[in-house]
């Protein structure tokens, strides 16, 4: 019979069960690791989230003043810009000043009557994407912008 209080059977006791803690730590990670994160991520990154999600960058509404045959007439357009990356869109944030300027000189070179004959709302976001994406990148700006919506359009 074995002796349980002898100091020899309690080091050896001790010493498989801390064996057995890191031969299943390690077939924990293994299996983590293997099994459950996407090529590439990182077990120990940040919150877990995949870096290649949907962001949407909601932009200010802008009022821009549009050239009439009779008179002045205004332009209410508020838009969102999609990324698919966190990095993306945290960089974009700092380059807000100059996607503004960009709609801006955009949209008040259109005259009223341009922007009412303007059917295909789609080639007007690709116009803005096209303009936004040249622009960005002059500027350093080193993602894509994937979408434009627009999220309201208001011509008076």
């Amino acid at each position: 019979m074995i002796n349980f209080n002898h100091p020899s059977v309690k080091l050896i006791l001790a010493g498989l069960t801390a064996a057995a803690l890191v031969v299943g730590a390690a077939g924990g990670t293994y299996y983590l690791i293997s099994n459950n994160l996407p090529q590439g991520q990182s077990l120990f990154a940040g919150n877990g989230q995949s870096d290649n999600q949907v962001h949407f960058m909601p932009l200010d509404k802008f009022v821009i003043s549009l050239n009439g045959e009779e008179r002045m007439h205004y332009l209410l357009l508020e838009l969102d810009l999609k990324t698919l990356s966190n990095h993306a869109h945290e960089d974009l944030l700092a380059y807000r000043p100059v996607v503004n300027n960009v709609l801006l000189k955009m949209f008040s070179q259109m005259s009223y009557e341009e922007m009412r004959e303007m059917d295909d709302i789609e080639a007007l976001q690709l116009q803005v994407k096209s303009q936004l994406t040249n622009t960005l990148q002059k500027n350093g700006y080193q993602h894509a912008i994937s979408d434009v919506l627009f999220t309201k359009l208001v011509l008076q």
